[in-house]
């Protein structure tokens, strides 16, 4: 799956165009981070800026549709995957955004090889094949705290008890 990358074109990024890009940009550290981003809100912003002061270079990966299905239900996500990409890849800190079809990102971690790898604090327990996958590559894994109190699984509750 592909979706727009931000680098002016429109072009799709996938992740070969994402791996000979980052190739092309050998001098700069690059940061991976992945998640759902559905119903982008200030906390998903907070972790992508933190994200990219982590290196010079900030891939996203963005849980396709199906995905976000197997993890959160079979009511999200809220937002489809193409505008959840499209959002989170207009943010002036995000230099390239691809979906993934997987509940994990070890092939693409595998695949992309970044200098860092970021993830939510949580996740490291919750996803440790992520983990071992940044390792397996060298990469540095970076725990980046939750900012509370913003939650999607919160916000969806709450409009789903004001309907």
């Amino acid at each position: 799956m592909t979706a727009p990358s931000n680098d002016g074109t429109g072009v799709p990024a996938t992740l070969d165009d994402i791996r000979d890009w980052l190739s092309s940009r050998s001098d700069d550290k690059a940061v991976l981070a992945t998640g759902c981003f559905d119903l982008l809100h200030a906390g998903h912003l907070c972790f992508l800026e933190e994200a990219s002061r982590l290196g010079d270079l900030l891939v996203v990966g963005v849980n396709s549709d199906q995905s976000v299905r197997d993890l959160k239900g079979p009511s999200r996500p809220v937002v489809g995957e193409r505008e959840r990409a499209v959002l989170v890849g207009a943010l002036r800190c995000v230099d390239r955004v691809f979906l993934y079809d997987e509940p994990t990102a070890d092939r693409q971690i595998r695949f992309l090889r970044p200098h860092v790898f970021a993830t939510a604090r949580a996740s490291i327990t919750a996803y440790p094949s992520e983990v071992a996958s940044a390792v397996e590559v060298a990469a540095h894994v970076h725990a980046i705290d939750r900012i509370a109190p913003y939650s999607t699984t919160r916000l969806v509750d709450t409009l789903r008890a004001h309907l």
